[in-house]
């Protein structure tokens, strides 16, 4: 073999791709019952061999398929409980910067139609049991700079020996593509004189009679094309003129030197770094030796090798999540819901087919001499429901007709049938975890918290293979976040806005920020952080469930609750301008905007507005106190006139009724004021504590 590849030292030769091919061919063939598996959604579940027979009998290829709308309710229950994803930091550190690369995420999570791709690889897990989800970067450069798709399983196959669900620590992966041999010269323009001598057999190189000038590596590559064991249709196509191109992404295993740095950052050790040598020689970072695997690619159109390189993945990972159903125990060969269903669509298939046949067939005990008519006329005759039967007149039983020829049927077992064949359609739900309730039609349930129950009870059934499901959806979320990490590493005071769809909220943000000293604020490369599942749905299903529910609690709520819930209710409604619409319902309810909510406009007029306040509260409080003086100021003249009264009884010793009358009036007065006082007193503190309960505090 000719080294078409500089500097592959460790590259991945023909020997180890026979070998790996080797490999794939003593594999389980789980592959045939996920074909079958998937025949059985499309409606194609009949054999050859029963196909043949109907066709003799004149009956038409009933299916009856209860698998394809079984399996769509469970799809379409994904659908309307998707979650979003959000990007959270693990320390203090990264908070800030978490907003912005969430934003980041969203978007490219969005433009890259990632949600239908791992919808895809949902659906293959249902029905065949394995899908594969590809993230790498688009080669399109007008394009969104990330691909993500869904890869069928017929074009990946992967190390038996891999333990992770999502097949990820295997050591190798073979991707398949079929490609146009105009575009594999064009992909691969320093290989093109190769790819077209293999598209035609190698015969004008062969015939030639310059044989001793051509170039080794042609030589050499021809050599390859005709010792190569694997028959030619397996990757070339002359018809279509496409040639099979064979990825496969291997791991070797690399020591490398790494520095643990602060928080537990591990980053590998980088010789020609001048920052990381003098960290080392300044003592303070240790360097550790380890053992870590590394993906490479090498790249095979037929027997040639025409690229062996490191895989452009980052962390370590390569670009193909594995999505898998259910694993057999024993071999480990995946399988999905639908492997379960097939033996109860067998049984309805062929009820269905019985009682068909059973409505239809005929059968005849007669003389052998009892018509002239032969077999085959005589069983057409019969079957149709305006045949003409004549006896023979010659016949030796002269008897009554019944004696000479008698049609009977087994519509008796008809029904017999048909409660097998019932039973088999409730099994089809049964097998598969699967509820009328969860696909929208009528069951025992008539209840709504009944018919809650019996789709949450449906998705506990299912919880493997959506926690599977979960599971590598999130490590897709994971290498899109990497590529854009890694991406945003080398670029500068990259603004990035968030909160976009709320004026009041939305501010920018700006990562990997040059100050003047040459140091980068808010550095992508020193965050931290994972991605997870956000606990709310986004669904309009989910909200609009969430809106009744809010709607019954608001009924038996006080008015004055039921006001200050309605802006979380609008919250769940799907309207236009709901932003806006949210802030005219605040602000007729009053509802005070937090400050960090406001813009600048707002602010200004809040503050002016609690400064009038301010100013109004402190007239009020300089007329209740003046008030106060006031009474207090006539108390003491009423308490002197007494003691003036009391003085004057003493001296002239008068006690008569007039005075009597005179003291209790003014005692009167006095403890109207002193009560008019404490009123106001006690007016003016519950002003204070109004105005201290309705400051908000966030």
């Amino acid at each position: 073999m000719v080294d078409y590849v500089k500097n592959n030292a460790d590259g991945f030769t023909l020997t180890e791709l026979s070998a790996l091919m080797g490999e794939v061919e003593n594999q389980p063939n789980w592959r045939s019952a996920a074909t079958k598996a998937c025949q059985y959604y499309d409606g194609d579940q009949l054999s050859e061999a029963i196909t043949s027979v109907l066709r003799e009998r004149g009956q038409p290829n009933i299916v009856h398929n209860l698998i394809g709308p079984t399996i769509d309710g469970v799809l379409g229950m994904e659908a309307r409980t998707r979650s979003d994803m959000m990007v959270s930091a693990d320390d203090i550190d990264g908070e800030d910067l978490a907003p912005a690369i969430n934003e980041k995420f969203k978007d490219f999570w969005r433009l890259s139609n990632a949600d239908r791709a791992c919808s895809d690889a949902y659906a293959s897990q249902l029905k065949a049991g394995l899908g594969w989800v590809e993230v790498t970067r688009n080669p399109h450069p007008m394009q969104v700079p990330y691909r993500v798709k869904f890869v069928h399983r017929r074009n990946v196959y992967w190390d038996w020996y891999a333990e992770e669900i999502d097949k990820s620590d295997g050591r190798w992966k073979l991707h398949k593509r079929w490609i146009d041999i105009d575009e594999a010269t064009a992909t691969f323009p320093q290989h093109k004189e190769i790819i077209k001598q293999t598209a035609n057999h190698w015969e004008d190189f062969y015939n030639t009679e310059q044989w001793e000038n051509e170039p080794e590596s042609l030589k050499a590559a021809w050599h390859d094309y005709d010792s190569w064991s694997k028959n030619q249709t397996e990757w070339l196509d002359t018809e279509r003129k496409r040639v099979l191109l064979q990825v496969v992404y291997y791991r070797k295993i690399t020591h490398i030197h790494v520095m643990k740095l602060s928080g537990n950052r591990v980053i590998e050790y980088d010789k020609k770094n001048p920052v990381h040598v003098a960290a080392v020689q300044a003592g303070k970072v240790k360097l550790q030796y380890a053992a870590i695997p590394k993906v490479r690619e090498a790249w095979f159109v037929g027997p040639h090798r025409i690229v062996d390189r490191p895989h452009e993945a980052p962390d370590g990972r390569d670009s193909l999540v594995g999505f898998v159903g259910y694993q057999k125990d024993t071999s480990g060969e995946p399988y999905g819901l639908i492997s379960r269903m097939i033996p109860a669509q067998d049984g309805i298939n062929a009820r269905v087919i019985r009682l068909t046949f059973l409505l239809q067939a005929r059968r005849i005990i007669a003389d052998s001499d009892a018509t002239n008519m032969s077999s085959k006329n005589l069983r057409e005759e019969v079957e149709k429901p305006d045949g003409y039967i004549e006896l023979n007149p010659e016949r030796k039983n002269k008897n009554s007709i019944s004696e000479v020829i008698t049609i009977q049927n087994d519509i008796g077992i008809a029904g017999q049938q048909f409660q097998l064949m019932q039973n088999d359609m409730q099994l089809i739900q049964d097998t598969a975890g699967v509820y009328n309730s969860m696909l929208g039609q009528d069951s025992n349930a008539t209840s709504g918290v009944a018919i809650a129950n019996l789709v949450e009870q449906g998705t506990t059934t299912l919880a493997e293979i959506n926690d599977n499901f979960h599971y590598s959806r999130t490590k897709v979320a994971e290498l899109l976040l990497a590529y854009i990490i890694e991406d945003m590493a080398d670029q500068t005071n990259v603004d990035i806005t968030i909160n976009k769809r709320d004026k009041a909220k939305r501010k920018t943000i700006r990562l990997n920020e040059v100050t003047e000293d040459g140091k980068r604020n808010n550095d992508v490369t020193r965050w931290r952080g994972h991605i997870a599942l956000v606990p709310m749905q986004s669904t309009a299903t989910w909200r609009q469930q969430q809106a009744n529910l809010l709607t019954q609690t608001m009924a038996k709520l006080p008015e004055q609750a039921q006001a200050a819930v309605i802006p979380m209710l609008v919250e769940l409604m799907d309207l236009p301008n709901k932003e806006e619409f949210l802030d005219t319902i605040k602000q007729a309810l009053n509802v005070v905007k937090p400050v960090e909510d406001m813009d600048e406009n707002e602010r200004q007029a809040a503050e002016q507005q609690q400064q009038k306040q301010a100013e109004l509260e402190q007239l009020q409080f300089e007329e209740v106190k003046e008030k106060i003086n006031k009474l207090v100021l006539e108390n003491k003249k009423l308490e002197a006139s007494i003691g003036e009264i009391v003085e004057k009884s003493k001296t002239e010793a008068a006690k008569d009724d007039k005075l009597y009358a005179e003291t209790n009036e003014i005692n009167q007065r006095i403890a109207h004021n002193a009560q008019q006082a404490s009123n106001l007193k006690q007016e003016l503190a519950n002003n204070i504590q109004s105005q201290l309960e309705a400051i908000q505090v966030d």
